[in-house]
């Protein structure tokens, strides 16, 4: 049975000039999800329609039942998160070792934890649980510790602009990736943890850098 809430989310869209692809790619779910909702052939679940609020700009109670009740405060509230909301995965050690590095998340069914952030992000970003106490810097800042959430960028340019970066690293012989900072020494790479007490390690042999870190996500204790 059709539903009007499709025509409003189409509505919406266009309004705001986006594609179903942008709003897939917000959502992490696939474009046919997209067009499903929009078609009325199926609906957005309750995280889906949360988040589908924030992205069109909307309220709750608009989009399910074409009522109204924004003040023109919220909806520039709304249009500012909108901006710059993205949903993410969240990923397992393991995940990002089997990750070719090309397949879009939304396509792997393995891949069903998802975080939201505030933050512009590229293409295939990535969360990531930090496990260890080796990038725990006990002199100061940058400091990654045990049990902290990272943001991983695989659009990470050349190899070379990676010098004095923290990147996601899976080496070779390893069921993991780690996580370290990468110094390069003319011939020589190093992978230097954060905490002195670790060894530092140098590079030899096959790996396959997953991303270079770019934000730290600290619960307060």
């Amino acid at each position: 049975m059709k539903t009007s809430i499709g025509n409003r989310i189409r509505d919406k869209r266009k309004e705001l000039r986006l594609t179903q692809n942008e709003i897939a790619k917000a959502l992490g779910v696939s474009r046919v999800s997209v067009t499903k909702w929009e078609n009325g052939d199926t609906k957005p679940d309750g995280e889906n329609l949360h988040i589908l609020t924030k992205v069109l700009a909307c309220n709750i109670e608009w989009l399910l039942y074409g009522k109204d009740s924004r003040s023109e405060d919220d909806t520039k509230l709304y249009r500012l998160s909108s901006a710059t909301f993205k949903r993410i995965p969240l990923l397992t050690g393991e995940q990002i070792s089997k990750w070719d590095g090309i397949t879009p998340f939304a396509e792997i069914s393995d891949v069903t934890v998802w975080s939201e952030v505030m933050s512009d992000v590229s293409a295939n970003t990535f969360m990531m649980l930090v496990k260890g106490d080796s990038m725990a810097n006990p002199h100061g800042s940058p400091s990654i510790p045990d049990g902290s959430k990272i943001l991983v960028d695989p659009n990470y340019g050349d190899f070379d602009d990676l010098n004095g970066k923290i990147i996601v690293i899976q080496l070779e012989n390893s069921k993991e990736p780690t996580i370290k900072k990468l110094s390069i020494d003319g011939p020589n790479k190093y992978l230097i943890p954060l905490n002195p007490s670790f060894k530092i390690i140098e590079l030899e042999g096959n790996c396959t850098i997953k991303g270079r870190v770019t934000k730290i996500i600290q619960e307060l204790q």
